[in-house]
């Protein structure tokens, strides 16, 4: 599964429109190529839009 591809599955989860998701981070054009896999979004942009819909992320340590 692509970033592109589980963004798009929250995004649907919370019956959002992409417009509403993005938040004004990218524009809603830019995020519909990044669900298709078109284009790829930088880690800023991605922290932006998951802080923005409360999508929290569990950060794993590694033990090497």
């Amino acid at each position: 599964m692509t970033i592109g591809e589980l963004l798009k599955e929250f995004r649907i989860r919370n019956l959002k429109t992409q417009k509403e998701w993005t938040a004004g981070i990218v524009s809603p054009s830019y995020y519909s190529k990044v669900e298709k896999g078109i284009h790829r979004i930088t880690a800023e942009d991605l922290l932006a839009i998951l802080t923005a819909n409360q999508i929290k992320l569990r950060i794993m340590r590694l033990v090497l």
